[in-house]
């Protein structure tokens, strides 16, 4: 690999380390925010999804205009939006400005997210391409494995701590890309339509309130019919004004590379599983195992350490043509672990026997990774790549937000409300009989759902032949 591709990874992997440990590193200090800030559950939820939703609607704008405008100044604005959001949130003094602070970080997530993968398309001959996508998923598994930790480390002395960790990563992240990343020839204007981006962004904002206020809701409710009704409205009028504009935001011709298509369906379904077997596991740690926010984030490790190896070796394998094939492999290995993964912890409640499936389902996840990575990347023109980055983001982030809205989803209907508050805050004496059973129980529909979308992905992935040039 020449310097200036060492140089690129190094960049980019910063970025898109920042973006992903602060969403997996927040969840293990939720209940201190709760505590400390005195606000609700409610609020504490909106305080990690504020930072997807913003990241999922801007991506591909971001991306959009990337293609048009250059790439160097976006990325690196990234990085200063990134330590202006942290410094929010880290002198944060209730709920409102933690949330303002965590809508900072998500557009500077989307700033990162929406260019590191183009930059990498851009910067590497196709030989090499899949070996720097493969460390840039192992970055992200990597982020996935100790962001957890990184966050129960932090925690023990104040959850501040998380985004003050971040402020020195920002600043170098941004003298080094301003440095080093060469700046690609602008090749057009930008062109946005704002009216279609306007039904977008309203349709995801009230598609996601409508999902974190599902659980626990009553479907008859007048407000909660209104806010449905809404959210399909913007949807529809989404879809017309996409389908008639000359400016499309998800572009056309991308939408119509049935690889393209196939790819992200595969896509959003590994992202429900990665992200609700991650939260599903954090919260049976640190409720019916009582285990402190550090040593879940420890028990955490097996799975996205896995996920990580797999992502960085699958990424040095350089035949031509096997994509697809790992692609399926991986969605079938994770289709497999979730399914053993279910039924022990049904079965069984000791951790030493959930290690082994915990490492098939990461093995799994990075196996599939770095080919679908490839395959999105390498299946549209240049000019398209940041687009195509960004609208990958927006997939990804979705499937995220669909993957936590499954595992309340599940565990409101199955375990009361009380007892998942004193889940949620690490107190295990509700956890007994019947309330034990029900989240155990839980716990095995969450990994089985999320296995069988990975099956069904893998099927409709396998049923299209084609070789990645």
């Amino acid at each position: 690999m020449e310097t200036y591709g060492r140089r690129i990874i190094l960049t980019t992997s910063m970025g898109t380390f920042l973006a992903v440990v602060n969403s997996s590193s927040l969840l293990v200090s939720i209940p201190q925010i709760i505590y400390q800030l005195h606000i609700s559950f409610f609020t504490a939820l909106w305080v990690i999804v504020s930072y997807s939703l913003v990241l999922t609607f801007l991506t591909p704008i971001f991306g959009k205009y990337s293609d048009a405008i250059g790439r160097k100044k976006l990325y690196s604005a990234g990085y200063i939006a990134f330590f202006i959001g942290s410094l929010v949130s880290s002198v944060s003094l209730n709920g409102t400005d933690l949330i303002v602070g965590r809508i900072i970080q998500g557009v500077a997530g989307a700033l990162l997210f929406s260019n590191s993968l183009a930059i990498i398309t851009d910067s590497f001959r196709p030989e090499d391409l899949r070996n720097a996508l493969g460390i840039n998923a192992a970055v992200i598994a990597l982020g996935t494995a100790i962001g957890p930790l990184i966050g129960g480390v932090l925690t023990t002395f104040t959850w501040r701590t998380i985004f003050i960790f971040n402020m020195p990563f920002a600043i170098f992240g941004f003298l080094y890309s301003v440095r080093f990343i060469r700046e690609m020839k602008a090749r057009s204007k930008p062109q946005m339509d704002w009216t279609t981006a306007a039904f977008l962004s309203a349709f995801l904002v009230s598609f996601i309130v409508y999902l974190t206020i599902l659980p626990g809701s009553d479907p008859l409710n007048p407000y909660y019919l209104a806010l449905a009704a809404f959210t399909l409205i913007m949807f529809i009028m989404f879809l017309v004004s996409e389908r008639y504009s000359v400016k499309p935001i998800l572009n056309k011709l991308i939408f119509r590379n049935r690889k393209f298509d196939v790819t992200i369906y595969a896509l959003v379904a590994s992202s429900v599983l990665r992200f609700s077997i991650l939260f599903g596991l954090i919260l049976l740690f640190q409720g019916p195992f009582g285990l402190t926010p550090l040593t879940a984030g420890i028990y955490i490790i097996p799975y996205a350490g896995a996920m990580g190896l797999a992502s960085f070796l699958i990424g040095r394998i350089r035949k031509r043509g096997v994509d697809v094939r790992y692609e399926t492999y991986g969605l079938i290995l994770s289709f497999a672990g979730a399914i053993i993964l279910g039924l022990l912890i049904l079965i069984s409640h000791s951790y030493a026997i959930l290690i082994a499936p915990m490492i098939i389902v990461g093995l799994g996840n990075g196996l599939f990774y770095t080919p679908n990575t490839t395959v999105m990347m390498t299946s549209v023109a240049a000019e398209r790549r940041g687009e195509t980055s960004g609208i990958r983001t927006l997939m990804n982030n979705l499937g995220s937000v669909l993957g936590l809205t499954m595992v309340f989803l599940i565990l409101t209907d199955e375990v009361s409300a009380t007892v998942i508050d004193r889940i949620f805050f690490g107190i295990t004496t509700a956890l007994s009989g019947t309330a034990l059973h029900n989240f155990y129980y839980a716990m095995f529909l969450i990994m089985i759902i999320s296995g069988l979308l990975c099956l069904t992905a893998a099927i409709i992935v396998n049923s299209v032949k084609y070789n990645t040039h």
